[in-house]
């Protein structure tokens, strides 16, 4: 049920002309009160409220609700509130109630107002608030209502409304003024709550990792915009696309669903501990960060920038393409936000990974093998029964060859971390369980003992002599590769391009223009404008001298690929091969295809 709630006091109300912030085109005219003022306006842009709930103290019954106090003043015949809001019922058929509220002057009032508001919101409503005449703390007190009952009874609050009168002066100015000029705007205080709900969104993300809360803003807000619109549309009005960028919207709305999924693939990423799909949706969320930063000074969220930035800056510790710094990250990320299981089992997997490696296991399915995986469990046994006390002898050849390659210390750490992961995996049902506390203590000391090891390491990507040289000297060249076409970038692909390009960066097309690069319409004759937003993309991240892997419709991989080289980015594209193995299984043996990459091969002009 949409609902408008107001508050009544006991000033005597000048009429004047009220008008929405932006509509100008629209306004209640000659109204005392602003609450039939709203309710006008809103009904003009057919917005219909099931319910019209008045909160007044007894005087304001007497002064304003059954009587017009400025009408009395003046000697005019004009009515009171429940006289207006009776015609508005009987012209839409819209119910109203007062209901009564002590004055508030102690504390068991206030907690006697806080009830009464609260007992008169229902299950899922949705509240439209109007604060006009709110009397000193009461706006405070009711929001402070609103949002006990946005958990409690899941009700929403769909707009927040003042009318300031006060741009006229005084009231003895104002009706100096004529009433055909007297015009008193009515301001959206909406986005003032986006602003508040943000703020706990991302907070709670950054604390929990929980992002239902931004999921149900963006969701929200996209509706809010699809409303206005479906009106736009239905009105042919087109003075209505103010109120989509200036009232409607508290951020770009391509922004924020590009942010909120990102958010929420990074953590379902981590929720299951999909260790090889961790990079990507690192890069996708730094991606669409850097975006909203980029453009949240061009729009009216400057406030929510540095609870933004609070989040950029704990992202910007996350690497765009090196997977082991992002599986340490991801790791912390866990233990801060209490998630012991998942940090636990992330950071181990990813060090097997890692020690794969040292083990010459540089191939992507090698390093998932299962028995090569199981090798580094055996290793790490042996390095720690070996070498797990201090000065004892080394006997097994194993461990000679491991010292040799100076890796004790990461097969001796998996050993801890894989003990302590079998005992919450098991539930403590085991000897000699750990205490509660145990997981958040050893998950940091297994952290900090990981990043020493993987960053005094460089084996965690291969590097020409001149990229070394430059991390040497502190210069690294950030040459990126834009990630422009619809299929999965394999990890082999990555390896490559590092190696033939000494790519650092990699920046995947965001969730919206993949959507639009992957669905090109089969009947536009001209693409240009239908690429427009995918090149303005290209111009904001790449210069000259970084690469592009664009693959896809004919049409949009031409045009893309000649606008890249007039620009004097570099454009690619891989190539693959066919490989046909037979699998036996008697009467299931099959034939199975795979594709495997070969090259990056250079568009030429």
């Amino acid at each position: 049920m949409l609902k408008l709630i107001s508050l009544l006091g006991t000033n005597a109300y000048v009429p004047c002309n009220y008008f929405f912030k932006d509509r100008e085109d629209i306004k209640a005219r000659d109204c005392c009160y602003v609450q039939t003022a709203i309710l006008d306006i809103l009904w003009q842009q057919n917005i219909k409220p099931d319910e019209i709930i008045v909160f007044t103290t007894n005087d304001a019954v007497e002064i304003n609700w059954n009587k017009n106090k400025w009408s009395k003043n003046n000697q005019q015949n004009r009515f009171g509130l429940r006289e207006e809001l009776q015609e508005f019922k009987e012209k839409t058929g819209i119910n109203y109630k007062n209901v009564i509220i002590p004055n508030g002057i102690n504390e068991e009032d206030l907690w006697e107002i806080f009830n009464r508001i609260f007992d008169n919101i229902n299950e899922n409503d949705e509240i439209i608030f109007d604060i006009t005449h709110s009397f000193r703390y009461l706006p405070m007190l009711v929001f402070i209502v609103i949002n006990y009952a946005r958990i409690v009874k899941k009700c929403k609050l769909k707009a927040v409304y003042y009318g300031a009168f006060e741009v006229l002066g005084d009231h003895k100015a104002a009706q100096n003024i004529s009433i055909d000029d007297r015009d008193a705007p009515i301001f959206d205080l909406t986005s003032f709550v986006d602003l508040f709900d943000w703020t706990v969104g991302i907070d709670r993300y950054l604390n929990t990792g929980d992002v239902s809360v931004i999921k149900e803003l963006t969701e929200t807000q996209i509706k809010r915009i699809n409303a206005t619109k479906v009106k736009l549309v239905s009105t042919s009005d087109q003075s209505t696309e103010k109120m989509i960028d200036k009232q409607t919207l508290f951020m770009d709305s391509n922004l924020v669903k590009s942010l909120s999924i990102s958010m929420k693939e990074f953590s379902d990423v981590v929720f299951t501990c999909r260790g090889l799909a961790l990079t990507e949706a690192i890069s996708r969320l730094k991606v669409n960060l850097d975006n909203v930063m980029d453009n949240a000074s061009k729009q009216h969220i400057i406030p929510l920038l540095p609870v933004i930035k609070m989040m950029k800056e704990r992202f910007d510790k996350f690497s765009m393409d090196n997977n082991y710094i992002n599986v340490i990250e991801t790791a912390r990320w866990c233990v801060d936000n209490k998630m012991y299981q998942q940090g636990l089992t992330i950071l181990e997997e990813g060090l097997i990974s890692y020690a794969c490696e040292k083990l010459g296991y540089t191939n992507i399915d090698d390093i998932i093998n299962e028995n090569n995986r199981k090798s580094v469990g055996s290793y790490s046994y042996v390095a720690y029964k070996e070498l797990g006390v201090k000065d004892k002898k080394i006997k097994n050849t194993h461990v000679l060859n491991l010292v040799s390659n100076n890796v004790t210390d990461l097969f001796i750490l998996l050993y801890h971390i894989g003990n302590i992961r079998n005992d919450i995996n098991h539930a403590g049902w085991r000897k000699e369980p750990s205490k509660v506390n145990a997981f958040e203590k050893n998950l940091r000391d297994f952290i900090t003992r990981a990043e020493k090891i993987i960053l005094n390491e460089s084996l965690t990507q291969k590097v020409t002599a001149e990229v070394r040289k430059s991390i040497e000297n502190n210069q690294v060249n950030d040459r990126k590769m834009l990630l422009i076409f619809s299929h999965k970038f394999t990890f082999k692909q990555k390896e490559k391009a590092i190696q033939q390009f000494g790519i650092s960066r990699f920046l995947p097309l965001p969730s919206d223009l993949l959507v639009k690069w992957s669905n090109v319409p089969s009947d536009l004759e001209d693409l240009h404008d239908y690429l427009n937003d995918i090149l303005k993309w290209i111009d904001l991240n790449a210069e000259k001298g970084d690469y592009a892997c664009i693959q896809g419709d004919y049409g949009v991989t031409y045009i893309t690929v000649n606008y890249c080289l007039s620009k004097g980015i570099i454009p690619v594209y891989f190539t693959t091969k066919r490989n046909v193995k037979w699998k036996e299984g008697g009467d299931n043996s099959k034939t199975i295809r795979e594709l495997d990459h070969v090259m990056f091969r250079k568009y030429k002009d």
